[in-house]
């Protein structure tokens, strides 16, 4: 995979790996918002974790790569400490946000992450502080922002209307970036001296083994989703988790956290514009405007190296 990597031009594979985890990453949003009353954020998290777990086993077993798997102590604790802050819990909080303040709020706060990645990876990571790409930067979250709160405003007001509520959804949503941001750094230093394919499989299995004690109560008699739902649920779970997931790992391998994470923050030009198409929902000013924000950042960002 390493070497198919180097013929095709590692940063180009990498851009494409990320567009290709955004697509996927916005269209399973879809199925999850439309099934967002008949399932919990657990059942959800473990359907599609369990569900990606043997496509990471086939990618590793499957005669793919020049070199076998190889894994270092340091390599598998960061791999894993990047999972399951970044995505168990950090997608956890940012649904617990979402329910309490509406996608409009909590979605341009928690997709303020890419700031902070750029941040700590100029920090930790020596990656260069590049004028251009800081400015893409900005522009993609304000976007997104711009995006996702003119979506949602007239049908959440009703979402703050308890303060404390309230209060508790924007803190959740800061701590979503948080932890957004904290998981795509650390996967950028585990992923130093590992293949993407070996990577990808060790956060998988370290997300499952987390989930584990808590697979009897998401599938509880009480709770259980209906069988057209569960099949739904898993098969989006393989998308959304499973394809998505192993091509964010091979972004982030590739082209680094930052431009990795910026891209993916852009999933709101997917999902809207989803709705526009399939819903008729019209296209208003604010979203055509933060449309023509986030691709001019993702263009400055892509070719600010």
């Amino acid at each position: 995979m390493e070497v198919f990597a180097i013929q095709l031009g590692a940063y180009s594979l990498g851009i494409l790996a990320a567009v290709l985890a955004t697509i996927l990453f916005g269209l399973t949003n879809v199925v999850y918002k439309a099934h967002s009353t008949d399932v919990r954020v657990l059942e959800i998290s473990n359907t599609r974790v369990w569900i990606s777990l043997p496509l990471a086993v086939l990618l590793v077993l499957l005669p793919i790569r020049a070199t076998s798997f190889s894994m270092t102590a340091q390599a598998a604790i960061a791999l894993s400490f990047s999972m399951i802050v970044g995505i168990v819990m950090g997608d956890a909080a940012y649904f617990m946000s979402q329910n309490r303040i509406g996608v409009s709020r909590a979605f341009p706060i928690a997709m303020s992450y890419p700031l902070l990645v750029y941040t700590l990876a100029a920090t930790y990571l020596s990656e260069p502080i590049l004028p251009f790409r800081v400015f893409g930067a900005f522009l993609v979250v304000g976007g997104v922002g711009l995006i996702a709160r003119t979506k949602g405003q007239m049908q959440e007001d009703s979402a703050l209307d308890n303060k404390r509520k309230a209060a508790v959804g924007i803190a959740l949503a800061l701590v979503t970036a948080v932890l957004w941001a904290v998981g795509e750094v650390v996967l950028q230093f585990g992923l130093t001296t590992v293949d993407a394919v070996d990577g990808y499989f060790v956060r998988m299995l370290a997300g499952s083994l987390f989930l584990l004690p808590t697979l009897p109560f998401s599938m509880s008699r009480a709770r259980r989703p209906s069988r057209k739902l569960l099949v739904l649920l898993l098969v989006t779970g393989i998308i959304g988790m499973g394809f998505s997931m192993a091509l964010g790992t091979f972004a982030v391998k590739y082209i680094g956290a930052t431009v990795s994470s910026i891209i993916v923050a852009s999933a709101p030009l997917i999902t809207t514009h989803l709705s526009v198409f399939y819903l008729g929902e019209q296209v208003t000013k604010p979203v055509a405007g933060g449309t023509i924000m986030t691709f001019a950042g993702i263009v400055l960002v892509i070719l600010g190296v």
